[in-house]
């Protein structure tokens, strides 16, 4: 990851990214209806799932549950995320493994062993430079088995500064009806600003979805698309 990224190593922001962002993204329901409805499209019923950047394993947990027969594999350079993901894989017991492991270079392909039938990812991917992005996708594509899928939940850039700060208004709107339903006792600028001037703000290295999506189809990917999209939110993959 960047020395930006190293952010996430610390136990406030990661606690405050699952407690007060990760659990009320917008549409997040809606985004893991589209993960499922697109690993139910594979050949078979997955049975081996990973989840890079797995953070509190929201995605591997729902995928496990969809698919009973599956096994998968959370990875994670973070200890305070990796700690998050244990407690909420508990319930799948052997079948949920947890690997720490930096996307920032190859070497994390040493610790997991392919192929797999899904590689997925949430708010992850966004913290690497561009380049990077473009070799881990490569690498994604070498774990396939084929006919898999790769599914990114993403983080993307907005094509503009205007259509930026849209984003920025909604989702510090978003969060401060959120803490207002909760009795909390905050203005919406105070929720805007803070969101705005977040610690790890300075981690994200946005991508348009655009631009991705071809990385991917060069790569080799079928099928690619942006298949769900709020501002700078995005599901998008392609299959093997």
């Amino acid at each position: 990851m960047s020395v930006n990224a190293e952010v996430w190593k610390r136990h406030d922001v990661a606690t405050a990214f699952v407690d007060e962002r990760s659990a009320v993204i917008p549409d997040r329901r809606r985004q893991l209806e589209v993960l499922l409805r697109l690993l139910r499209a594979l050949p078979r019923p997955p049975r081996r799932v990973l989840d890079l950047g797995t953070g509190d394993a929201i995605l591997l947990a729902t995928a496990l549950e969809a698919f009973p027969a599956a096994v998968g594999v959370g990875l994670d350079f973070s200890p305070p995320m990796l700690e998050r993901a244990r407690a909420r894989l508990t319930p799948f017991g052997t079948r949920a493994a947890l690997v720490e492991a930096d996307l920032g270079g190859p070497n994390w392909l040493s610790a997991v062993a392919g192929p797999f039938d899904a590689v997925i990812s949430s708010f992850a991917i966004h913290h690497l430079p561009h380049d990077r992005k473009r070799a881990l996708y490569a690498e994604i594509y070498g774990l396939l088995a084929e006919g898999g899928a790769f599914v990114n939940c993403e983080h993307v850039a907005s094509p503009t500064p205007r259509v930026e700060r849209f984003f920025d208004e909604a989702m510090g709107e978003h969060l401060w009806e959120r803490r207002r339903d909760r009795g909390d006792a905050v203005t919406r600028e105070q929720v805007v600003h803070e969101y705005i001037t977040r610690p790890d703000r300075a981690a994200n290295i946005l991508a348009s979805v655009e631009e991705q999506c071809g990385w991917l189809r060069t790569l080799g990917f079928q099928d690619v698309d942006c298949y769900w999209k709020y501002f700078e939110l995005a599901v998008f993959g392609g299959f093997r």
